[in-house]
């Protein structure tokens, strides 16, 4: 007879426990007790508290963690096992603590004295068992639940015969630190089905079925252990094409093509594109294909050049291996500069089909192409957009604001230049360097609403708009614009850092952080990782993780020390860890830099956020500021 009075439901259990405790408590008892009580209460209960877990029982070296979302108990142990890495640095290998976890989705039993039984917990407590030190492994259903909402590296390890548990199952390893993993036991490949196979013949040939998440190919179907960090096959990174012209004023135009394929190619479904600001990095230097690929983690590199001669222009392609440095595909394409947008599809296109891929075409294309009919507005956006791109000065922000001017007065729908204005306008407000904030931001306000009217699959559009709601200080409608746009293209760095500051600017900096690491991760060269590392470190502060919080700004001050945030935040933070020389000496800094930078009443008033929840973290800052010295007013 079943017992209708049992108590079940769904959840996502994380188990835990410490790797050779036993050996641990053999060599030292009371310094590793001692040890586990301190992380207990200054790293696990508060990580566990912020990502909303329960904890439903502890043992002497492990824990039983109940969560209502599997992305919560995934970010939870993301987070747990990056602290326990840096608390472990500087200590001998035989002494360190290293957690191993298991993450499952499932049904449990709730037991009248609040614990959990059933298979749901049983499955989570043997995943645990096979994790390596420092190690997390999911389910195959809390995979599919997590699956392209965090950037880190998961890496199928096939089917596992686990413990006392009757069937196989699909074991996901993640690597918290995208570094390489070790492996765990070759999967039962007896349970591979002759229909399996065919399945695999068919994903190896049409590329279907597969995820890419952060730094390695997953599959759906069961496969041997590969080794991880291994290029997925839809990465891919494009090169600047070389300028053949003859005329180096026309390299603008070589920097164009490069930018906008990067663009086109992040469309597709599924792919990894590295940033154009990294690419760019290996401008003009002697490029060996296969060392890049092994940087940037990328199965292909797309080269060329762009020959621009009149209203003609030639541009030579050549997609490469970045595995083998063979070349996989090259093609020649001669049109006219009124067809710039036509050239792009086709090169796009053939890529796409050369690798077996669907390339959709957003109704954008066939809205620029039928509202812009005056080349040289095109040319004169495509100026702006180099002028953007150079090192930030006042200088190419105004030459950038004069070039995209002309561009619209040209030609009224320059989509481009649209999009290009209204970000040079916006950021000159948030910067504090408008000569009249008022009217720059209702010139940038309207740009971007005509801009996303006229092209509402844009991902430009929707990230220029998002960036003019910030300056208003309107950051939850900016954060949702910034989705729209990444819905469109997740690729592109800026956007996933912008929204992320938006989460910062709404006081949930915890989730801030994997937006910011998948930034990097999309850019790993770029030149303003400065102010990425200082994004960083500033939601680290306002979370009071001291310690990452001083190693991010150590970095940001260290990459450009003339990011005045940078040095504001550093300030802040070599005063809450004592050392008032150092803080006063960033303190002056910022403010040589910076004017806004010499009073607390200045830094509320140009800061981009009056939301409580922030205010509240900022105030952590604001003290410390003051102990370094800043004045009120």
């Amino acid at each position: 007879m079943v017992d209708q009075h049992v108590e079940r439901r769904l959840a996502a259990i994380l188990a835990a426990d410490v790797a050779g405790y036993s050996r641990l408590t053999g060599a030292d008892e009371e310094g590793t007790l001692g040890r586990l009580r301190a992380m207990r209460k200054d790293v696990v209960d508060p990580t566990i508290s912020t990502h909303h877990g329960h904890i439903v029982k502890t043992t002497g070296d492990g824990m039983l963690v109940e969560f209502a979302s599997v992305v919560d108990a995934v970010r939870c142990a993301v987070e747990l096992q990056r602290q326990m890495m840096e608390r472990n640095t500087g200590i001998a290998g035989d002494k360190q603590i290293n957690f191993r976890i298991g993450i499952n989705l499932g049904d449990v039993v709730v037991e009248p004295d609040g614990d959990l039984m059933g298979d749901g917990v049983n499955v989570a407590a043997r995943l645990e068992n096979i994790a390596p030190p420092g190690g997390i492994c999911l389910s195959r259903a809390a995979y599919d639940q997590v699956k392209g909402k965090i950037a880190v590296a998961m890496h199928d390890r096939g089917q596992q015969r686990l413990k006392n548990i009757a069937e196989p199952v699909q074991v996901y390893m993640v690597d918290p630190a995208g570094a390489r993993l070790p492996t765990l036991p070759k999967p039962n490949l007896r349970s591979i089905t002759v229909a399996t196979a065919a399945i695999l013949a068919l994903t190896a040939i049409g590329g279907g079925g597969a995820w890419y998440l952060r730094g390695g190919m997953v599959t759906h179907a069961p496969q041997t252990v590969a080794p991880p960090r291994t290029a997925p096959r839809l990465s891919i990174v494009v090169l600047p094409f070389t300028n053949l012209s003859g005329d180096p004023g026309q390299d603008y135009f070589a920097d164009a093509v490069t930018d906008s394929l990067t663009t086109d190619l992040s469309r597709i479904q599924g792919s990894f594109v590295i940033s154009r600001n990294t690419a760019f990095t290996y401008k003009g230097k002697a490029i060996d294909i296969r060392q890049i690929g092994r940087e940037l983690g990328v199965r292909y590199a797309l080269e060329g050049s762009v020959q621009r001669a009149g209203d003609q222009v030639r541009v030579n392609a050549q997609l490469i291996d970045t595995e083998t440095g063979g070349h996989v595909w090259s093609d020649r394409f001669d049109r006219p500069r009124s067809n710039y947008l036509e050239l792009q599809d086709d090169i796009t296109g053939r890529i796409a089909r050369m690798l077996g891929l669907e390339l959709v075409v957003l109704a954008a294309r066939s809205i620029e192409l039928e509202h812009q009919t005056n080349p040289t507005a095109s040319d004169l956006s495509l100026q702006g957009w180099a002028a953007l791109y150079k090192p930030a000065a006042p200088e190419t922000r105004e030459e950038a604001r004069r070039l995209f001017e002309r561009a619209l007065d040209l030609d009224p729908h320059t989509l481009r230049a649209m999009t290009g204005l209204s970000l040079t306008l916006a950021n000159r407000v948030i910067n504090g360097q408008s000569p009249n904030p008022v009217e720059d931001l209702r010139r940038a306000d309207a740009l971007s609403q005509q801009a996303v009217r006229l092209d509402p699959n844009n991902a430009a559009a929707h990230a220029q708009r998002a960036r003019v709601l910030q300056a208003q200080r309107r950051q939850n409608e900016a954060a949702e614009e910034y989705r729209v746009s990444l819905q469109i293209n997740g690729n592109i760095p800026t956007t996933t850092l912008f929204l992320g500051e938006t989460l910062v600017f709404t006081g949930k900096s915890a989730d801030a952080i994997p937006l910011f690491e998948r930034a990097i991760e999309l850019s790993p060269r770029d030149p303003g990782v400065g102010t990425w590392q200082f994004e960083m470190g500033r939601a680290m502060t306002l979370l009071r993780r001291d310690d990452e919080a001083l190693a991010w700004l150590s970095k940001s001050v260290a990459t450009n020390p003339r990011l005045a945030y940078g040095q504001l935040y550093f300030a802040a933070i070599m005063a809450i860890r004592g050392d008032l020389s150092a803080a006063r000496a960033a303190l002056v800094a910022a403010g040589r830099l910076n004017p806004n930078y010499t009073t607390l009443a200045k830094f509320r008033a140009t800061d981009l956020s009056d939301d409580p929840a922030y205010v509240e973290q900022r105030a952590y800052v604001e003290e410390a500021l003051r102990k370094a010295g800043l004045p009120e007013q």
